[in-house]
């Protein structure tokens, strides 16, 4: 893969907020004058159906991410973020949120939905970059689980190799959330601050 391309595949089901998690980061990209493309919304959008997203910046000319390329997955659901990590490249990053969510079908008994620990160790043989984060609770301290996708996106600006700045990060929610309430653009800046935390924390 050419140095100049990064590539992000976000993960997750319907409801987490994936979109806005990318298009932080496609506007942060574009804010440092960076070419990103980043793809439609793949998958069933409505609530707990699975979704994933893709965001390529640099040197791109389609929002396709080849299997083994991917520098960063952010998952927002654990299964979700296995069932999509053979597009990691070798030792690439995983953002992983410690919140699973059992599709219907396994609500209904029709199929079991793995352990946590299990699908954990799924990923850690796959990577020995994942991020483990519980961002359901950290959300909740800000009083809204919607925020669980800022947060990561936060940590994310925080991993090695990165490829956008924390201001630009800051700059992109105002312009993403730009319109709703001030309230709205605080408390995302809040939770992306938390993710800027967590990492500072882990290193």
């Amino acid at each position: 893969m050419d140095k100049s391309e990064y590539n992000i595949l976000v993960a997750g089901v319907g409801g987490l907020g994936i979109l806005t998690a990318t298009s932080i980061m496609a506007e942060a990209a574009l804010i440092e004058g960076k070419k990103a493309i980043m793809s439609e919304i793949h998958g069933l959008s409505q609530r707990y159906g699975r979704v994933i997203a893709t965001l390529r910046i640099g040197n791109v000319y389609s929002p396709l991410i080849k299997q083994g390329t991917a520098d960063l997955i952010i998952g927002l659901e654990p299964v979700e973020a296995l069932r999509n990590i053979l597009m990691l490249k070798h030792n690439g990053y995983l953002i992983l949120n410690l919140n699973p969510i059992p599709p219907p079908s396994s609500t209904a008994g029709l199929e079991e939905y793995p352990p946590l620990e299990t699908v954990i160790n799924a990923l850690k043989q796959a990577t020995s970059n994942v991020i483990e984060i519980d961002a359901l609770d950290k959300a909740k301290e800000l009083g809204t689980p919607v925020l669980q996708n800022t947060i990561l996106v936060g940590a994310a600006f925080k991993i090695p190799g990165f490829p956008l700045s924390v201001d630009s990060g800051r700059e992109a929610i105002k312009r993403v959330f730009s319109g709703r309430d001030p309230k709205i653009i605080d408390l995302n800046l809040k939770a992306f601050d938390i993710g800027l935390s967590i990492m500072h924390h882990r290193t």
